[in-house]
């Protein structure tokens, strides 16, 4: 297939990481001032939980079908459209009056967050096939930047006393120009996937077991990820008398892990077995959350939950790139994200249904901790062998 696009390598890079900074940016304007909306909307844990619960069924939803959708309106208008009404609908999150209708702002925002997801992977698989190395933890790296970042600021406007209107007003702005700064750098469409056929004339489909592997994949993965970044500035507030804003400081100390363990991931890839990378990261998670459901201090908890992002960091990114290797297209991918979504969904149910019954230490070990240790002793299956990429050199990226 010959790959045409007017920008270089590295430009085209650039554009597709600053999409996933603002994915990222997007959804840490409000996660860390989760107490603040709890506290607006007078709800219980579990009540939190089930308002959550409308951005993973958004996503759910929006997941089945968004392999059909970016691979017939192309990856790079996906990107873009997507990206947009996320960054718009940051104001809706702080103006919703009652938990029903935040969490119909949720369940939009999901949905547009799972179209969003499945396209700029798709954006960043392409290329990444381009230019003959990894590239793909970096991306996610940028998008542990975007929600550390995102992080700093919604905890310091909270110490500082900035409305939550104010906050994702400004935030919104400011994401909407960098994605509308990137759109024309991205990666264009590209020719339409030749179906396989075998040897008696049948075409090739992906297999259900497969399918079903990468769902699987999918929803262990997010448990992992989602409960700590969700619930880290509700398990400081839990665990110790503390302000608001060092409460905030749980989400980025877990956001700066993963930061620290997706710009090493593409590293670690290179240089040892990639299955073995991914079950030792899953390890190291599940001991960075016992740390930090235990730790006597915050400081202690706040370093468990460093070490819990460093740890998971590497399994989602490398988890999207074997179901891109796996399944052609855009159908792999957003398999495995309909698993995460269906994760997305059922971790806040877990996490606050348990949380009540018991505490948010025990909840958050329970629901990310036993799904790394599953993640850990789970072996992916092996991607099928397929020709060596078109090396860097020359290389003209088309999508």
């Amino acid at each position: 297939m010959v790959l045409q696009t007017r920008h270089s390598p590295r430009t085209t890079a650039l554009a597709i990481a600053a999409v996933f900074f603002a994915n990222g940016a997007t959804l840490a304007a409000w996660l860390p001032r989760l107490p603040e909306i709890r506290e607006r909307l007078e709800v219980s844990d579990t009540m939190l939980g089930l308002v959550l619960v409308g951005s993973g069924i958004g996503g759910l939803t929006m997941s089945l079908v968004s392999g059909i959708l970016v691979d017939r309106v192309g990856s790079r208008a996906a990107t873009v459209v997507t990206s947009l009404v996320l960054s718009l609908m940051l104001p809706l999150i702080a103006v919703a009056p009652a938990p029903a209708i935040l969490f119909s702002v949720l369940l939009v925002v999901g949905g547009f967050d799972g179209l969003t997801d499945v396209a700029m992977n798709s954006q960043a698989l392409q290329l990444q096939r381009g230019v003959a190395r990894s590239i793909l933890n970096r991306m996610h790296a940028t998008w542990s930047i975007g929600t550390l970042i995102g992080g700093i600021v919604a905890s310091s406007a909270a110490a500082a006393g900035v409305s939550l209107t104010v906050q994702l007003s400004v935030t919104s702005v400011v994401l909407v120009a960098l994605v509308l700064g990137a759109a024309p750098f991205l990666l264009p469409p590209e020719a339409p996937l030749e179906p396989e056929y075998d040897v008696d004339g049948r075409r090739v489909r992906p297999g259900r077991l497969l399918l079903a592997s990468l769902f699987g994949i999918g929803v262990l993965g997010i448990l992992v990820e989602l409960p700590p970044t969700d619930w880290s500035t509700l398990l400081m507030a839990e665990r110790f008398t503390i302000s608001a804003g060092v409460a905030g400081l749980g989400f980025v100390g877990y956001t700066g892990g993963m930061v620290l363990g997706r710009l090493s991931g593409d590293l670690l890839v290179d240089r040892f077995d990639p299955e073995l990378v991914r079950r030792g990261s899953a390890a190291v998670a599940a001991i960075g959350l016992l740390v930090a459901t235990t730790g006597a201090l915050p400081v202690i908890t706040i370093l468990g939950l460093f070490v819990a992002g460093t740890g998971g960091a590497a399994m989602f990114p490398m988890s999207v790139r074997r179901a891109g290797d796996l399944v052609p297209g855009a159908t792999g991918v957003a398999m495995f994200s309909a698993g995460a979504r269906f994760g997305i969904l059922a971790g806040p149910l877990l996490m606050g249904t348990l949380s009540d019954a018991t505490s948010r230490s025990v909840a958050l070990m329970l629901v990310a901790g036993t799904a790394a240790v599953v993640t850990a002793a789970v072996r992916l299956p092996e991607a099928p062998t397929r020709p060596d990429p078109v090396p860097d050199e020359g290389f003209v990226p088309h999508h």
